[in-house]
């Protein structure tokens, strides 16, 4: 899981800024936040090099892009080990419609959020990439997502 990391009221303010305008000049943060350029950009550093900071990145609408099939996947595997587990993991991680994917607790092993540009191209996803050939899937189930309420990439400062 990695280092916890004790941030400050200053950490969380760049934080709260960079989660909604990553794109913001290091200048334009600084002021944002009441710092100096400098103190700034060195406490992003900081942020980076320790992992709080992942990555920067552009976020897709996928139905803007003729992905707007969006499901759910629960999956159970045939058996619960060490080598399943890694099989599933290594094929799933392999397939671009898998835009996520938990293991999870409870009567599923895993849940993947998958893209799709409708239901033909779903089920052909099913059954010629997720189930085929050697599969160690046992059962599979599909929600199909109607309307997304809440979707955000953005963690709120005030829950650390």
């Amino acid at each position: 899981m990695g280092t916890t990391i004790v941030l400050d009221e200053i950490d969380r303010k760049i934080l709260d800024v960079l989660q909604v305008e990553g794109r913001i000049t290091n200048l334009e943060l600084a002021e944002q936040i009441g710092l100096s350029s400098a103190p700034c950009m060195r406490r992003v550093r900081t942020l980076e090099e320790a992992g709080v900071i992942r990555s920067y990145v552009a976020l897709v609408d996928p139905a803007r892009i003729g992905l707007g099939f969006d499901v759910i996947v629960e999956v159970r595997l045939k058996q619960q080990t060490r080598e399943s587990f890694e099989r599933f993991e290594k094929k799933v991680t392999g397939l671009q419609e898998v835009v996520e994917c938990c293991m999870i607790a409870g009567d599923w092993d895993y849940s993947l959020r998958v893209v799709s540009s409708d239901l033909a191209c779903y089920q052909s996803f099913i059954l010629d990439r997720l189930m085929h050939r050697d599969t160690d899937i046992a059962s599979y189930r599909t929600t199909i997502i109607l309307r997304k309420v809440k979707s955000t990439t953005k963690i709120d400062t005030s829950l650390f």
